[in-house]
């Protein structure tokens, strides 16, 4: 029987070409039942590749979960060594594309592929499991594990001289420098990562790395520019990303890409309107290609608009799930934010008491996980909380502003700081103190050089007209305006 079957193998393999390409699982299958195993997991691997280039992650999981059950029986250990490290290196790719970076079964994948990884180790499937390791330590908020993770990455990315791959480590480099609130030293490398992506050349190693690597570049290049107060390149580096994704007709890569560069921007911009639409997209490819991590983010947003617009009861409920599903995940990373939006939400349903918790569990996953980029923001919408429990609650509200606007001046946030700005100049203004109120808010004003008709920075403007309304002044980009109006003269 089993050399029957071996010949069957061997009439598929050879004389049908399209069928073994088409559906190699098949040929696995009769190899193995006639003790081929190394063909078999070849076979195998092969499966699992077609799989994951069409997003079937699960099916993929299953198809080099089935070779590594097999590999035992090769008897010969450096044959089994050799065939094992592409199966698992593949195996913790799909797993992060299933599961999430943090999840308990890509950690395990992970840490049993990198123990496999040797000197003669095929360079793109070393750097893989590298990447990995970084990405689950950073979704993790592992910041120790992370910044070093990120460091032997660009070290030997570096000893590679491969571009794509210098590309990637100087992302994960600036990444972890922007989620240390270092926004200057994570715009730089982050500058250089993208001047040595190369689209042409590049779009295949979106596969190794989950999504497209000009694409990761580019969200968290649109991040760093707009915290440190490039509003429009900011915006110009996020339609790129999404105009990137969208080419590269890879489901993982859009999903990623929409949640940075879409999503998160709309947070950092304070705009809703359009968020559920497209997070309710983000769902629906997660769903359809089984990324929980993904569908998770994609629910936090869909909440947090519903929570914005007239749902805000629905919202809150929504809000809630999204995160607690993205914890169960593994997922500790962005907590500050998401909780921050939480707060927001209570207090816009007048539920003061769960609003000053979750900002308050923000703070405090700011301070135990490093993860400050958002700590300014953070600090700032406790002072509105306080604000709103009346004049008892003042001067504390006043000492969280003066706490936020340090931590902005300190990490050059000028977006943060702008807003924080306004925020303690509306407080000086009802203490009667206009004058140490503009001058503040001014010089805050002056540090801007673009994004003039971006909502903060109207804002900003008309409140210093307020606060000194007989005065003619003067743009930093030499535009000036008339009083009590933002019209050009």
């Amino acid at each position: 029987m089993p050399s029957s079957i071996s010949r069957i193998a061997d009439v598929l393999e050879n004389s049908f070409p399209l069928s073994v390409e088409t559906q190699p699982e098949l040929l696995a299958h009769h190899l193995a039942e006639a003790g081929f195993t190394v063909r078999a997991v070849e076979y195998l691997q092969k499966a699992a590749q077609r799989a994951m280039a069409r997003s079937a992650n699960t099916e993929a999981i299953a198809h080099l979960t089935h070779a590594l059950e097999l590999l035992p029986s090769v008897h010969d250990s450096v044959e089994r060594k050799r065939a094992r490290f592409p199966l698992e290196a593949m195996l913790s790719q799909a797993m992060i594309a299933r599961y999430g970076y943090a999840a308990p079964k890509t950690r395990d994948a992970l840490l049993k592929a990198i123990t496999l990884i040797e000197e003669s180790t095929e360079s793109t499937r070393k750097f893989a499991i590298l990447y990995g390791i970084w990405a689950s330590h950073y979704v993790a908020s592992e910041l120790v594990k992370q910044r070093s993770a990120a460091a032997e990455f660009l070290k030997e990315a570096e000893r590679s001289g491969d571009t794509a791959i210098k590309c990637v480590g100087h992302r994960l480099i600036g990444t972890t420098h922007l989620t240390m609130g270092e926004l200057a030293a994570g715009l730089r490398h982050l500058k250089q990562a993208w001047a040595l992506y190369d689209s042409e050349h590049h779009a295949v190693y979106g596969y190794q790395y989950g999504q497209d690597i000009g694409a990761s570049t580019l969200c968290y290049l649109s991040w760093a520019l707009w915290q440190l107060g490039y509003v429009e390149q900011a915006s110009r580096a996020a339609t790129e990303a999404i105009a990137l994704a969208e080419k590269a007709s890879h489901p993982h890569t859009l999903v990623y890409t929409i949640c940075h560069a879409r999503g998160f921007m709309d947070l950092f911009r304070r705009c809703h309107e359009d968020m559920r639409v497209y997070a309710s997209s983000v769902i629906s490819i997660c769903n359809e290609n089984g990324f929980l991590h993904w569908a998770n983010c994609g629910a936090i947003f869909n909440g947090w608009a519903a929570a914005c617009g007239e749902q805000v009861d629905r919202g809150i409920e929504m809000l809630d799930e999204g995160i607690a599903a993205w914890q169960r995940g593994g997922a500790r990373l962005w907590m500050p934010m998401f909780q921050m939006l939480q707060a927001q939400a209570y207090a816009k349903a007048s539920r003061s008491e769960p609003a000053l918790k979750a900002i308050e569990q923000a703070i405090s996953a700011c301070q135990s996980s490093g993860e400050r980029w958002a700590m300014a923001e953070v600090l700032r919408t406790k002072a509105s909380l306080l604000a709103r429990a009346g004049d008892g609650k003042r001067a504390e509200a006043e000492a969280v502003l003066l706490d936020s606007l340090d931590i902005a001046q300190r990490q050059e946030a000028r977006s943060w700081q702008l807003r924080t700005a306004c925020d303690l100049s509306r407080l000086w203004q009802r203490q009667g103190r206009n004058g140490t109120a503009h001058q503040l808010l001014q010089s805050v004003y002056d540090e801007f050089t673009e994004g003039f008709d971006t909502g903060d920075l109207l804002e900003a403007h008309t409140l210093l007209l307020a606060l000194k309304p007989n005065l003619r002044w003067k743009r930093t980009d030499g535009r000036k305006y008339s009083v009590g109006t933002s019209r050009k003269t």
